[in-house]
């Protein structure tokens, strides 16, 4: 009988620990401790995996490179991509010479040695063929220089032009033309020689904008951003007829059309005066407002290609006592930017790079991006170079 018990308890105590083992190693889930052990990088575990948590520092590089990376060792003017989408243009601001670089900056071939002194802003036609040069050879004193450069000829404007834009297709430039006996200011266009002029219309305020609003035959035309000046934004034909004002009563306002010409980025002061600026799009006849509250200027913008997404700079660092968008224009002021992708349709805004990866202060303007939009090229006005942001 002992022997019999003996035996029960034995086969009893070896199905308990069998019971126990499968449970342990087959049934039992890991701890919590284990579930939230990270991932490992690239570097640990070869993986390939992102670190970190959330949206933003998902969709970022983790190399330990700066993500903002200067493209030239000086200033330069009329930054753009090549036709391809392969490689950079870039002016030199110390002598004017003309390089082609690869999109890091790295020096391909100089396309042009022709001289240009005290530059200040350089203007591409479409195809990419053309320049409007403005140099300012003494204080207060601009003038314009037309360079063909396939026929490698440079031809100054003519006198009293201080503002110009190209036409759609880049054939044509658009202008102001100053009459000093009469006093007029009109919107003229003529050949990129100056040649066949014609007046479109007259305006009466001092400095203007012009643009061409994109697959249309429209030009439009501001006053030149100012806080103390309301913005009367006029449309007209390439013709010269039917000439519309589809805005106004906004002070210190900027416009950058859309690529396709259906909306506008807007930006404004919150008033005459005002020391806040906000963003907002409108479409090309001038309604159906849609408030992104995005405090930024339109020209800290650039708009993707296929006029879904705005990509932009948020000025950071601006005194409250600051008068905008004319202190930051006249050099009063300069901003530490944040860079975001905004979605128009949803008005939903996304980061580009964290803050905290961004070594350096830039205060960015001339905005544009590469072919695949991964990658935002700007000036940073503190010290004119050329950067370039990899998301």
């Amino acid at each position: 009988m002992t022997k019999k018990i003996f035996a029960i308890s034995t086969l009893l105590l070896v199905l308990v620990a069998g019971a126990i083992f499968v449970y342990n190693f087959v049934f039992k889930k890991p701890s919590q401790k284990q579930e939230a052990e990270p991932a490992k990088t690239s570097e640990e575990g070869k993986v390939g995996q992102p670190t970190g948590t959330g949206k933003d520092s998902g969709a970022k590089k983790e190399s330990g490179e700066p993500t903002v990376k200067a493209v030239s060792d000086e200033p330069v003017f009329g930054a753009t991509l090549s036709p391809d989408g392969n490689y950079l243009y870039i002016f030199l601001g110390s002598n004017g010479q003309l390089n082609q670089t690869d999109l890091s900056g790295k020096l391909e071939k100089v396309i042009s040695t022709e001289s240009f002194s005290n530059l200040r802003k350089v203007l591409w036609n479409k195809p990419e063929n053309k320049v409007i040069v403005k140099t300012e050879p003494e204080l207060g004193k601009t003038e314009f220089f037309y360079f063909d450069l396939a026929g490698k000829k440079v031809m100054p404007l003519k006198e009293n032009i201080d503002s110009v834009a190209w036409s759609s297709l880049g054939d044509k430039i658009i202008y102001k033309y100053y009459e000093p006996k009469t006093k007029k200011r009109t919107v003229s266009v003529a050949d990129p020689d100056g040649k066949n002029w014609r007046n479109l219309s007259e305006f009466n305020y001092q400095s203007v904008e012009i643009s061409p609003i994109p697959n249309s035959s429209l030009i439009s035309f501001w006053p030149s951003p100012n806080a103390f000046t309301a913005v009367s934004l006029n449309t007209i034909a390439f013709s010269g007829e039917n000439r519309k004002e589809i805005l106004k009563d906004r002070y210190g306002a900027d416009i950058l059309w859309s690529p396709d010409g259906k909306n506008a980025a807007v930006s404004s002061s919150d008033q005459k005066g005002g020391h806040k600026i906000d963003l907002y799009l409108m479409n090309s006849l001038g309604g159906q407002f849609q408030f992104l509250l995005f405090p930024t200027f339109a020209s800290k913008c650039a708009w993707s290609a296929d006029a879904k997404n705005l990509f932009c700079a948020m000025p950071g660092n601006i005194p409250e006592s600051a008068t905008l968008p004319n202190d930051w224009l006249e050099g009063k002021i300069t901003t530490s930017d944040t860079f975001w992708k905004i979605d128009i349709e949803s008005g939903k805004k996304e980061r580009l790079v964290d803050p905290e990866k961004i070594s350096g202060s830039f205060d960015a303007l001339n905005l544009f991006l590469s072919q695949d939009e991964k990658t935002l090229f700007f000036i940073s006005k503190s010290d004119g170079k050329l950067y370039r942001l990899g998301f």
